[in-house]
């Protein structure tokens, strides 16, 4: 058995299989074509496709391939920037829970009517997230094949590097408790739920909007997040893995058996420290704006979830941050993901969790002309700092850059803020 190589791969990268069974075969012939199934990258360690099973999220580590199977991988020919990339993942995201169609992934394969239907493929759904992102991976994203894909011109591949995986390894991941397998259930759970109310219900958005129109429903999908373990599963990992969450027992594993193994771990974490887990605190802002218009009990259930979800992230990057800087502070220097204030990326993410504070920070900006000046009022000189403790006061907003008078407002108001190094 083999697997890809984590650090191998980036958001946006897709990778294409080629399985020796008879479906895989038949796909290949359909389509004059070297593959059959198509994942996208969507962060550090993390793939998400759409099988049989609907769209879900898979772990790298655990995406095993059998000797015998084709494997390639894909990236854009052409780096596009920050914020576009981070939309081709959230729009991927929002996907999860979607049903599989085998009905439409046939019509693409044949000169018949097209409907523009919700369900998806797995071409389809990589080929629409990068459609959504204003790039057209292919002529037609809705219908299109793996083979389609792989050969856009708008995409090179690169060399694919994979590990051997031991069949002691393999079998201890199988004893595992998995946290991906366990969500996959609980989403599809709480999605039959609303789904038995209006056919059309495809991911979570949907289940909101169909929350808003219906308020006699609450009852039946609060009942669905409680008794479908959605909200309890988080607790598997920070169970599986407490010394992630906690710097007292990260220490304690910090012998010379586990040093580099601990420090790959803090690299990977550090170097997606604000980006990897900026899909909880958006969620947690939009549950948060739908509740303050349209209360509901489900709302006020999935808030709690993301609020907790906002701090164990920020556990887990503090706790790799400190980890690196003390045993390798070359290493995090190296691969601490840095987001510049009143940068393109920056505004990507604070428009959509503090938009008073990114409209507040534009129109400074524009009366400086500069974007060396402060987030808040203006004014210079100014210090970069990295936000600390967004969870409990600011969730989503990566870093600030204030003067000394804001800085010291912003600290009397417990927002710890720090140099992104000492």
């Amino acid at each position: 058995m083999k697997r890809i190589r984590i650090d191998s791969v980036k958001p946006g990268d897709i990778v294409f299989t080629a399985r020796p069974g008879k479906i895989s075969k038949s796909i290949r012939l359909a389509t004059d074509g070297a593959v059959s199934h198509a994942l996208i990258c969507v962060q550090h360690g993390s793939f998400i496709d759409s099988t049989s099973d609907g769209v879900q999220a898979r772990n790298l580590q655990r995406e095993l391939f059998d000797d015998d199977e084709q494997v390639f991988h894909f990236r854009l020919k052409d780096e596009t920037d920050q914020e576009t990339m981070a939309a081709i993942v959230n729009y991927a995201r929002a996907e999860i829970g979607a049903r599989y169609s085998i009905l439409e992934a046939t019509r693409s394969l044949a000169s018949i009517n097209k409907p523009r239907l919700k369900r998806q493929f797995c071409s389809r759904l990589v080929a629409r997230v990068y459609r959504k992102a204003g790039i057209d991976l292919v002529a037609d994203a809705d219908y299109c094949s793996p083979e389609d894909l792989k050969r856009s011109p708008l995409l090179v591949e690169l060399p694919i590097e994979t590990e051997t995986v031991s069949e002691d390894e393999v079998n201890w991941s199988n004893n595992q408790d998995n946290a991906i397998v366990a969500m996959h259930k609980a989403q599809n759970a709480v999605l039959s739920a609303a789904r038995s109310i209006d056919g059309s219900v495809e991911n979570f958005n949907d289940v909101y909007a169909l929350l808003v129109k219906n308020p006699q429903i609450d009852g039946k999908i609060a009942r669905s997040l409680k008794h479908s373990g959605y909200l309890d599963i988080w607790r598997i990992e920070v169970a599986a893995h407490p010394w992630r969450y906690d710097g007292s027992l990260i220490n304690k594993l910090s012998g010379p058996e586990k040093i580099d193994s601990l420090r790959e771990y803090c690299i990977g974490t550090v170097k997606g420290a604000y980006s990897n887990g900026f899909r909880f605190a958006n969620n947690l802002v939009q549950l948060k704006n739908l509740q303050s218009r349209n209360p509901r009990k489900s709302f006020q259930l999935e808030i709690s979830l993301y609020e907790a979800l906002v701090r164990n992230d920020e556990a887990r990057r503090e706790v790799a941050y400190n980890w690196l800087s003390h045993h390798d502070p070359s290493a995090l220097r190296l691969h601490m993901e840095q987001i510049d204030p009143h940068s393109p990326y920056w505004y990507s993410m604070v428009d959509r969790v503090e938009p008073n504070l990114a409209a507040l920070s534009r129109h400074a900006v524009a009366a400086e002309g500069s974007s060396n000046v402060c987030s808040s009022c203006g004014d210079q000189p100014t210090e970069t700092y990295r936000v600390v403790n967004g969870a409990e006061t600011m969730p989503g907003v990566p870093s600030l850059r204030l003067c000394e008078d804001c800085h010291q407002i912003r600290q009397e108001m417990y927002t710890a803020l720090l140099p992104f190094f000492s």
